[in-house]
């Protein structure tokens, strides 16, 4: 490797992680397994009461009625309050309908005539039906699009707002019609709708979502969140995101990436083109024959053109853990991105932010485990319910505060970097070489050469590519106990 930055990750006792925001324990909590999210109850202070309060006193509520819906006669169960009613039911799934109703109907500001006696489940049941999936969406985006929410100091890197992008999957009810819309990771196990959302790291919130089948795969749904990325976002995706197609058409709409991208040889087509003075690498990526012919057979076009030549920047570090038990464990992560030269935005700064990605992995154990509880499926027994129960899981916040803790002094604050721009007029420049080499010269070569791995074909089984909002990578910089050393190799 160029560069091994070594990140040491000691693992908290359960006993002290309470007095500081929970991400201040997670890589502890990561590296130790399932066990210690079991142990405590750190994301449990959920206020749930508040909450339906909150969203019926910000216009969230209210959003739904302006969205298209079947209530054409004045009920008690109009838009606002059925919305009302599957908020309140998503944060208390361990409720009946007649219960959740009886809670609705006891708010105050509730959107009907004082006095209006609760109505019945079967009566919620058909109220539903009516609204359909609109109005929930239209809560979700109008609760995702607000401003008024203070961000917390680590939201921002190098001047750039920090989002996450991440899926999950939710469990439905076990139904003929349900396994045939949305598709099963097996035979006989229950359907899965898969979600897959944009966090922003400031205020802890989502700023869009996608909701699909599980059929249908984390990349194609995350592909409709492109226009949802722009200039002055700096984003970060795990390693089953990247895709050189997918790079270049995000990184088009002016924001920057840093991704992590697998190990293996054939997994990012990259020459590196110069090995810069921090020890990340300038590099060049170049669509290969077998990545250009799946892509023609993906979209159906036998004719579509080569991807440019595009200019990144990779960054390669090591995480170290040791477990309670004393064993050390070790990853090789390499990051891609699109911010350029080691002296405005230098390595260990931006290997520091690999930490910064397991905010939406807590979001999402949140919403599974803290709001929903572990084994319980959306009650919907049809795709439209299905998918309005899931818009209305997501708006409420996580229950964790924004970090207190300062933004790591590896990561100072220069002006924003300007949007990529083209290297070369036969390349596509995600990043900008930061000293341009004379005609002629000799890059100098990487002694980074990562190990060969056999190319596999496709999938026989539904998209693999599903992490289920658990925190599946063994381990990650803690922000309390990181020390950052670099050792030229």
């Amino acid at each position: 490797m160029p560069a091994n930055f070594a990140m040491p990750v000691a693992v908290a006792s359960t006993s002290g992680d309470d007095a500081g925001p929970p991400e201040a324990g997670l890589a502890a909590r990561v590296a130790a397994g399932p066990g210690l999210w079991e142990d405590e109850d750190w994301l449990a202070d959920l206020r749930r009461e508040s909450l339906p309060e909150s969203l019926l006193a910000g216009g969230t509520i209210a959003a739904a009625a302006a969205a298209e819906h079947g209530h054409k006669q004045e009920r008690a169960l109009n838009a606002e309050a059925t919305a009302l009613c599957l908020v309140t039911g998503a944060l208390f799934p361990v409720l009946g309908y007649d219960s959740t109703l009886a809670l609705v109907f006891s708010m105050p500001g509730l959107p009907v005539r004082p006095g209006t006696p609760a109505p019945t489940g079967p009566a919620y049941s058909k109220a539903r039906a009516r609204s359909g999936e609109a109005p929930a969406r239209a809560m979700f985006r109008h609760d995702a699009a607000r401003d008024d929410i203070p961000a917390g100091p680590d939201g921002t890197a190098f001047s750039l707002e920090i989002t996450q992008i991440d899926g999950t999957t939710l469990e439905l009810f076990k139904d003929p019609l349900l396994t045939e819309q949305f598709g099963t990771p097996s035979p006989g196990a229950k359907p899965l709708l898969r979600l897959v959302g944009l966090l922003h790291s400031g205020t802890r919130r989502w700023r869009a979502a996608v909701i699909g089948r599980y059929l249908d795969g984390e990349n194609a749904l995350a592909d409709e969140l492109e226009p949802c990325f722009g200039p002055g976002q700096l984003n970060l995706a795990d390693r089953g995101f990247f895709s050189m197609d997918r790079f270049i058409r995000f990184s088009g709409t002016g924001a920057h990436l840093l991704w992590r991208v697998k190990n293996g040889a054939k997994s990012v087509p990259f020459k590196t083109l110069d090995v810069l003075k921090d020890g990340s690498e300038l590099v060049l990526l170049r669509e290969s024959n077998g990545m250009r012919s799946r892509r023609r057979k993906t979209t159906g076009d036998p004719a579509l053109p080569s991807l440019p030549d595009t200019i990144a920047r990779l960054v390669c570090f090591t995480v170290l853990t040791r477990t309670r038990g004393g064993r050390v464990k070790t990853a090789q992560i390499r990051r891609l991105t699109t911010l350029p030269g080691p002296g405005l935005y230098p390595a260990a700064g931006l290997a520091a932010l690999y930490q910064k990605r397991w905010l939406i992995e807590v979001a999402f154990l949140h919403l599974k485990r803290t709001v929903r509880g572990t084994g319980r499926v959306l009650r919907g027994r049809s795709p439209e319910l299905v998918r309005q129960e899931a818009w209305a899981a997501p708006p409420p916040p996580p229950a964790w505060p924004p970090a207190r803790s300062p933004s790591p002094p590896c990561c100072p604050s220069p002006a924003p970097p300007s949007p990529p721009t083209p290297a070369a007029p036969t390349a596509t420049g995600a990043l900008p070489a930061e000293t341009p080499r004379p005609p002629g010269s000799t890059p100098r070569s990487s002694p980074y050469r990562p190990a060969a791995q056999t190319a596999s074909g496709p999938p026989a089984a539904p998209p693999p590519n599903d992490r289920n909002g658990s925190a599946n990578q063994p381990n990650t910089p803690s922000p309390s106990s990181r020390q950052i050393s670099r050792k030229q190799t």
